[in-house]
């Protein structure tokens, strides 16, 4: 009798606990740690052998209206906004692997690594030491910064938090540095990977002599977020123009990852990844060698615009005629680009 009562104790301080801890995600806003609560909650429903009640939180958790949504869609916490009402970072699914890039060696294996050591923070801080948390991407536009951390969000099962430049930068004194905080601030709760593209634009050297006082107190903002960001989130911010970037930013990242334009083999594999869905037969190193100065994005771009070409005439395969009309329009889009940046 006493051993009854004190189980049936036991279970019910138990069960108090995961609502608790049910109720607690919720208000977070931790929709990782929500979904664990819940599971939880329905595995006691089970050794209960209350299988019916199981069964009827199982479905609700899969319905539609409950379960857990793209991020892009919802999120359980708000999204840091500005005084507007505009959001400071949008939530996206990441939809890009490294199976759908070309990256030197080198590169690949710093990714892995940080990959690794997101996966075995626990034992690492266990350890005495913290995982790498920030880490800033530099290159020419177009040579895949932004992809490559994209797929290290698939690669970690994690949605990505995009910032959102136009509406970070405020002319509002002060109101920049706060929406930064307000950022680093949610990524707090939950584990995301943050994507900060175009870095440089809010990183910029101090001593710039067209610089003003904003500028400074923003700059000096962004170095003591990353300063303090200790949370569960990977930090990626990349750069087109790494020369703009005040030299205290660059201390302030964990890892720095250099790209390059794509070489003459990198060109061939890109071509080759992509259009490896259909039939192909033309000069694949000739190809390659009529793009020298294009980045990655460029290749893909071709790639891409022969096998709608291939469509569009029906053909039954890519040709060196379809690749050809592609690399001319490339070509013309890189002159687009060329007379309106000069």
């Amino acid at each position: 009798m006493v051993g009854d009562i004190v189980r049936e104790y036991v279970h019910g301080v138990a069960r108090s606990d995961l609502v608790k801890a049910l109720i607690r995600s919720h208000q977070r806003g931790d929709d990782s740690a929500f979904q664990r609560a819940a599971k939880e909650l329905i595995d006691d429903e089970r050794r209960k052998r209350h299988d019916l009640v199981a069964e009827q939180l199982e479905a609700i958790l899969k319905e539609p209206g409950h379960r857990r949504r793209p991020p892009q869609v919802s999120s359980l916490r708000p999204l840091p906004k500005t005084r507007d009402d505009l959001p400071l970072i949008s939530l996206e699914e990441p939809r890009l692997s490294f199976q759908d890039l070309v990256l030197p060696d080198p590169v690949v294996s710093v990714f892995e690594s940080l990959v690794e050591e997101f996966r075995q923070r626990s034992a690492m801080r266990a350890h005495g030491v913290s995982p790498r948390s920030s880490v800033l991407l530099v290159g020419p536009p177009g040579s895949g910064k932004s992809a490559s951390a994209e797929a290290t969000a698939a690669q970690l099962g994690l949605p990505i938090a995009r910032v959102r430049l136009a509406t970070i930068v405020s002319s509002y004194l002060g109101e920049t540095a706060r929406h930064l905080e307000q950022i680093f601030s949610f990524l707090d709760v939950g584990s995301w990977v943050l994507i900060f593209d175009e870095f440089d634009m809010l990183g910029r050297e101090r001593g710039d002599r067209a610089d003003h006082g904003e500028l400074r107190r923003v700059v000096a903002a962004m170095l003591q977020v990353v300063d303090d960001h200790r949370s569960d989130s990977l930090f990626i911010a990349t750069s087109n123009h790494p020369t703009l970037l005040d030299s205290a930013v660059w201390r302030r990242f964990d890892e720095i990852v250099e790209f390059e334009s794509p070489d003459q083999t990198a060109r061939s594999e890109i071509l080759s990844l992509k259009l490896r869905s259909v039939r192909c037969d033309f000069d694949l190193t000739g190809a390659a060698q009529k793009m020298e100065e294009f980045s990655a994005a460029e290749v893909e771009a071709v790639a891409l615009d022969a096998i709608r070409v291939m469509v569009r005439r029906l053909d039954k395969c890519v040709t060196s005629d379809h690749i050809a009309h592609a690399i001319n329009r490339g070509e013309a889009r890189r002159q687009i680009i060329h007379h309106s940046q000069g």
